[in-house]
């Protein structure tokens, strides 16, 4: 059974296994594992759609890229709810069914059972991969961060932690569609926080700080989403050359997790008013269903925010971007982000949902759903 490890105990066993060069260890069944942490908006789900059609051929060059939380997906909500304080008081715990300590601890060993399965079966990998956007966003304290490697080191041997950094207010205007497809029915697209200080899911500073704290600093992997930053300007390209895959030869999927346009966006926030996400404690799969499909036909860019609103949220992170350029990049003159803001509009119109908006789009769902 997995149990939570209480933090001072957390720290002695980090000092003691730091003491200890890898080479002296003993053997486990993973000499590494391959942290992909987000963040999130930051073509994720991109990278888990790709791992997955390849995992076949990632496994004979011994990778493992394990099936345990879904063979389409990536592996994402269960690690986390294993590492994550009290899930059953956030998302995470609830779409699992986990309600308390006791179900928690339950989670945990079936999980661990589970994934010893997959580890035997998969005789010849030497290389655990996982990738989830919900380890930068749920996992937000060193201490839960620590969980996560406690939970992973009984099977491995050496971390490399790889976070990719974008722009936070682009990732705020991508964050606002899935906020919307997440059932939020007045979602707020630059949030601040309650005291007037930094949001923690864009503080990229803190973000490193907590991940090198537990991992080391020489295990992390600091790449910027920017086209021009990444390995032939492709973020599968650079995903791979960082995490010592071969590109050659691989299934490529279509970019995943697109943004809304205005009208899906008016329409879905109107079904979030209507249709409930949980049911009886369960997620209502009709609205997911639903939420999927609006969004397959909604593709674009939905903005509601001024040129000076994006600058003004964007520069309240500016000075953390700066000291962590810094720490990571001491060569690079340029800042880790562009300062173009142009395709912000100056003044943002009010334009309230439209009715033949909507009517449009229901025709498109009649006839989708017709030709099916």
């Amino acid at each position: 059974m997995i149990t939570r490890i209480p933090s001072v105990i957390q720290k002695f066993v980090q000092a003691q296994k730091e003491s200890v060069h890898p080479a002296q260890r003993p053997g486990k069944r993973f000499s590494r594992c391959l942290l992909h942490i987000g963040t999130e908006k930051t073509g994720t789900s991109t990278i888990q759609r790709f791992l997955a059609l390849n995992r076949k051929s990632l496994l004979k060059k011994d990778i493992l890229y394990p099936e345990a939380t879904g063979k389409s997906g990536g592996s994402q909500w269960s690690f986390v709810a294993c590492a994550k304080e009290m899930p059953w008081k956030h998302d995470v715990g609830r779409a699992l069914g986990i309600r308390s300590a006791d179900d928690l601890a339950k989670f945990q060993a079936s999980f661990r059972e589970v994934l010893d399965q997959e580890f035997t079966a998969a005789a010849r990998a030497d290389v655990l991969l996982l990738s989830s956007e919900h380890f930068h966003s749920r996992l937000v304290s060193s201490e839960e961060i620590a969980q996560l490697r406690y939970f992973l080191e009984p099977w491995v041997d050496r971390f490399e932690v790889i976070l990719y950094l974008r722009r936070q207010d682009r990732v705020a205007v991508s964050f606002y569609s899935t906020k919307i497809k997440s059932g939020e029915e007045n979602p707020v697209l630059f949030p601040l926080a309650r005291n007037q200080g930094l949001v923690y899911y864009f503080d990229y500073e803190q973000i490193y700080q907590n991940w090198s704290k537990v991992f080391g600093k020489e295990a992390m992997q600091v790449r910027l989403f920017a086209k021009e930053e990444l390995e032939q300007g492709d973020l599968l390209t650079d995903f791979c050359k960082v995490a010592g895959i071969e590109m050659k030869g691989k299934v490529v999927p279509p970019i995943e997790n697109a943004s809304l346009n205005k009208r899906g966006a008016d329409f879905l926030m109107e079904v979030n008013r209507q249709l409930p996400k949980f049911i009886g404690g369960k997620r209502n799969t009709e609205r997911d269903k639903l939420v999927e499909f609006i969004a397959s036909l909604s593709h674009g860019r939905y903005c509601p925010a001024t040129r000076e609103q994006a600058l003004g949220f964007y520069r309240r992170y500016e000075e953390g971007n700066r000291r962590l350029q810094e720490r990571l990049f001491p060569g690079r003159s340029a800042p880790l982000f562009d300062d173009d803001f142009s395709d912000y509009p100056e003044r943002v119109a009010v334009q309230p949902p439209s009715y033949e908006g909507a009517v449009a789009l229901a025709i498109k769902i009649w006839k989708s759903r017709h030709q099916h």
